[in-house]
C-alpha cells in the first residue's frame, strides 16, 4: 500500500482519520495505543494527555475520562501499519523530504532534523532537539523541588522562583532539618550507638548544614547576579524607549519629507475650514509644508500659506512664502541661496489657468543665509493671488476642498518669459527633466 498518496489525498477522508491518525497530534500512529472509549494515541501523546488531571479524551466528539486500565496496546493496528510504504515525513512541512516504510519512519522521527518542539512549560518552540533538551533540564518555567525535599520541604514551584525560595526560608529549612535529625528514628538509634557512630552523626549533620550554606550562597549569587541582569535590561530598555521616541518623533518628517529634483507639489486639504480659521482668528493664521528637499544632500525648504493673505494683504490676497530650513548636509552647500523659485498654484478645471509667481533671492537677505537656527525668516509673495479669484466659481483653485501648490527651484536659471510655457506644461504629466528639455527647445527655437 503506497501511503505517499493516499497520505495526503484520500487520507482526508473521515475514515482514514479515524482508523490511522492520531487523536492528539492528528499525525500517523506511533506505538498506537487503544482506549475504552475506542479512540486511538501514540503512545508519547498518550502520556501527555495523561499529565492533565483529570486525563480526558481529546476528540472534541467524545472527552471521557481516560482510566489507565483502559488503556491497550494496538497490536492488530501496529500489524496494519507496517504495511504502510511510502509514508511522507510528518515535517514536510517544515522542509523535510524523508520518505520511507513505517518502521524507518518510526526511527526517522527521533532524529529528524525538522522536527518542531514545545516546551510544556513555558510553550517556547525548538527547531533543533539538541537545543530543546537542553531547555528541558533549565526551562525557568519547569517545576523543581526543594533541594532539601529529603528533609520535609514538600514544595514545588517553578525553577526560576527556586532561589528566591532558599533565601527567603533559611529558618525553616533549618527548623526541617534539626527536626529531620531530632526525630524519634533517629533519637532511638543515637541512643543505641556508640560515641564512634554519634560523631558519625554529628558530622555529617555539620556536612548538611555546610551544604546547605554552600547551596544558599550559591543562590544568593545567582539572585544577585539577576537582579543585577534585570536592572541593567531595565536601563537599556529605558535608552531604547528614548532612542524610540526620538525616532517617532522624527518618522512623521521622514515620511512626509520629499527628496526630489528641486519640484515640489503640496497637497492642501480641508481649505473651507482652513479658511474659515483664518479669517475669524484675530492673528493671521498660515499652513506650513512638509519639509522638501532640492537633491538628497540639497538644500531644504518648505512653504507657508496665509489663506486670508498677511498682514498688509489680509483679506484680499492669498499669501505665499518659503522658508530655507536648516539641514544635515548645509555646510557641504553654497550660499547664501540664490536659485530663483518658481511658485504656481494650480487651477484644477480644464482651463488650466494656472497662477505663476517667481520668487527671486536677494542675497543680501538673512532670509537666504545659511540657516543658523532651525529655520530662516520666510520670504514670498504678500499679494500672490486675489481672494476673489481664489474663491471664484469661474475657476478651480480649489476643488473638493483642496488646493494644490507647487514649488520649482530653478537651477538652470531660465528668462522669465518660459515660465508662462512652463505653466502650460504643468498638466502635461511630463517629469521635470523632459519639461526642462522642452523650455530649452523652446529657447533655441526662439535664437
Amino acid at each position: 500500500m503506497s501511503i505517499a498518496a493516499s497520505f495526503f489525498l484520500e487520507t482526508n477522508s473521515v475514515e482514514f482519520q479515524n482508523r490511522y491518525l492520531c487523536s492528539y497530534c492528528h499525525h500517523l500512529l506511533v506505538d498506537p495505543r487503544f482506549l475504552a472509549c475506542g479512540h486511538q494515541y501514540c503512545f508519547l501523546c498518550l502520556e501527555k494527555v495523561l499529565k492533565t488531571k483529570p486525563a480526558r479524551c481529546t476528540r472534541t466528539s467524545c472527552g471521557k475520562t481516560i482510566a489507565t486500565e483502559g488503556i491497550y496496546p494496538n497490536i492488530p493496528m501496529e500489524n496494519e501499519l507496517e504495511h504502510f510504504t511510502n509514508i511522507l515525513c510528518r515535517n514536510q512541512s517544515n522542509g523535510c523530504t524523508w520518505k520511507g516504510n513505517y518502521s524507518a519512519y518510526k526511527d526517522h522521527l527521533q532524529t529528524c532534523q525538522h522536527e518542531r518542539f514545545q516546551c510544556e512549560c513555558c510553550s517556547t518552540v525548538f527547531i533543533q532537539r539538541l537545543a530543546y533538551e537542553q531547555h528541558s533540564s533549565l526551562c525557568p518555567k519547569a517545576l523543581v523541588s526543594c533541594p532539601l525535599n529529603q528533609f520535609g520541604c514538600t514544595i514545588q514551584l517553578p525553577r526560576e522562583n527556586l532561589a528566591n525560595h532558599v533565601l527567603s526560608s533559611s529558618v525553616e529549612h533549618l527548623q526541617i532539618i534539626a527536626s529531620a535529625l531530632a526525630s524519634p528514628q533517629v533519637v532511638s538509634t543515637s541512643e543505641n550507638t556508640s560515641p564512634a557512630e554519634m560523631n558519625l552523626l554529628k558530622s555529617e549533620f555539620h556536612r548538611l548544614i555546610q551544604f546547605y550554606e554552600q547551596f544558599r550562597a550559591e543562590q544568593q549569587t545567582i539572585l544577585t547576579k539577576h537582579e543585577r541582569d534585570i536592572s541593567r535590561a531595565l536601563v537599556n530598555s529605558q535608552l531604547n524607549k528614548g532612542e524610540i521616541c526620538t525616532l517617532e518623533k522624527k518618522l512623521p518628517t521622514l515620511k512626509s519629507s520629499n527628496y526630489n529634483d528641486g519640484t515640489y507639489v503640496w497637497i492642501i486639504e480641508n481649505i473651507q475650514d482652513l479658511f474659515r480659521n483664518a479669517k475669524n482668528s484675530p492673528q493671521p493664521i498660515h499652513v506650513i509644508s512638509p519639509p522638501f528637499y532640492t537633491a538628497n544632500d540639497g538644500y531644504k525648504l518648505s512653504l507657508k500659506l496665509y489663506l486670508n493673505g498677511d498682514k498688509s494683504a489680509r483679506d484680499t490676497y492669498l499669501s505665499l512664502y518659503v522658508t530655507i530650513r536648516r539641514n544635515d548636509y548645509d555646510a557641504l552647500l553654497n550660499w547664501p541661496f540664490a536659485y530663483p523659485i518658481t511658485l504656481c498654484l494650480f487651477d484644477q478645471s480644464q482651463k488650466h489657468d494656472h497662477v505663476v509667481r517667481t520668487l527671486t533671492p536677494d542675497i543680501e537677505s538673512k532670509c537666504f543665509q545659511r540657516p543658523e537656527m532651525d529655520a530662516n525668516v520666510s520670504a514670498g509673495i504678500p499679494e500672490f493671488c486675489p481672494l476673489w479669484k481664489v474663491f471664484s466659481k469661474d475657476f478651480d483653485y480649489v476643488r473638493n476642498d483642496k488646493m494644490y501648490i507647487k514649488a520649482c527651484v530653478d537651477f538652470n536659471i531660465f528668462p522669465a518669459k518660459v515660465w508662462s510655457h512652463w505653466a502650460k506644461l504643468q498638466s502635461s504629466g511630463l517629469p521635470s527633466h523632459v519639461q526642462y528639455v522642452k523650455l530649452r527647445e523652446l529657447l533655441s527655437n526662439e535664437h
